[in-house]
């Protein structure tokens, strides 16, 4: 039986093939920076398929265009909107927690920490 590696994200929770780790692109995982976005506004349009292109069922016979993000904001952005501030404090509550875990098991040291620390 074939099986696949998924990695979970300590962070996010959500999982990742384990390629995402191998990728050298700017879509590997462990890419993010201050300057891509924390939020994305994506489009829903909505409503029931075309009476084009479609199969048994009403699906749709070809892709439809997804969710196109049409707004996405960075940290200093998000952080400062009331309506996305409380997601922000979420994720840095997580990331502590994940912190004192890993510095617990060592894998995070004293020199690490210091590091951060402007």
């Amino acid at each position: 039986m074939a099986t696949q590696t998924k990695v979970v994200c300590s962070v996010c929770g959500l999982n990742r093939p384990a390629s995402a780790f191998e990728r050298k692109d700017e879509f590997a995982y462990g890419t993010w920076n201050e300057t891509k976005p924390i939020i994305q506004i994506r489009d829903a349009p909505g409503g029931k398929a075309s009476s084009l292109l479609v199969g048994s069922g009403k699906y749709r016979k070809t892709p439809g265009r997804g969710f196109p993000v049409i707004d996405s904001f960075t940290l200093d952005q998000a952080m400062d909107m009331p309506e996305y501030s409380g997601y922000v404090d979420q994720i840095t509550e997580q990331l502590l927690r994940v912190l004192k875990v890993f510095y617990e098991k060592k894998l995070i040291s004293d020199e690490d920490i210091e590091s951060v620390k402007l």
